[in-house]
């Protein structure tokens, strides 16, 4: 699967773990290349979009610029993906830096959105309350649930959400809704805005993407 590893130019520890996530990935044959991401530098050459009203990007820009342009520029990193997805019509992968492919991809059929990471993001703290929920199953296969819902007062209230965008894939059907939805209700942040409410969200499990948490705090506002 073509896979973009989407990393910060000139910041060494982002250019390191690029590097080791580039090599699990050609040994796990996935076709991975580097993408230099957007930081608040550099966000002004690309298209902005508004955010959607009440979102966790809303709150964002009351709090702090700083970290409101670092979760815009993320973002954009999402939407240059999905329009490469677009542009090359076959599904592919969106990989943040510190991620680390662990099996080779077997050409899992999914609609618009798998999960790549699963079991590594819900080994996260801030995922406790959650990870043991009722119908959520870590047995081998292919899921379609998620026990993490959007509670902002807005038109994704209530959907289901990605947990963490460090691994995921798209399908060109996939990265259409997203382009589609962004334009019709504005953008949030990423974990947020790949929701069931704008695709069908899919997990597979054993996972094919994994990361180390002590790895966590890299961002792309560096």
């Amino acid at each position: 699967m073509k896979s973009f590893v989407v990393y910060v130019k000139g910041h060494s520890k982002s250019e390191e773990y690029m590097d080791q996530c580039l090599k699990s990935c050609i040994s796990n044959d996935f076709e991975a290349e580097p993408l230099e991401g957007v930081t608040p530098k550099t966000l002004n050459n690309y298209k902005h979009y508004p955010e959607i009203p009440n979102g966790r990007a809303t709150s964002f820009k009351k709090e702090s610029k700083k970290t409101y342009e670092t979760k815009k520029s993320c973002f954009l990193n999402h939407v240059r993906v999905w329009n490469k997805c677009i542009e090359l019509d076959e599904p592919v992968a969106f990989i943040e830096q510190d991620a680390t492919c662990v099996r080779p991809w077997n050409n899992t059929i999914f609609n618009d959105v798998l999960i790549l990471n699963c079991e590594s993001a819900f080994k996260q703290p801030v995922f406790d309350h959650v990870r043991n929920k009722p119908k959520f199953n870590f047995g081998k296969g292919l899921y379609n649930s998620s026990p993490l819902v959007y509670n902002k007062d807005n038109s994704f209230k209530g959907s289901l959400m990605i947990p963490g965008t460090a691994a995921y894939a798209v399908t060109p059907k996939g990265a259409k809704k997203l382009l589609s939805q962004l334009d019709k209700f504005g953008w949030d942040q990423s974990d947020y805005f790949i929701n069931t409410c704008n695709v069908n969200l899919e997990y597979i499990t054993p996972e094919y993407f994994t990361f180390s948490l002590k790895n966590l705090n890299m961002s792309h506002g560096f």
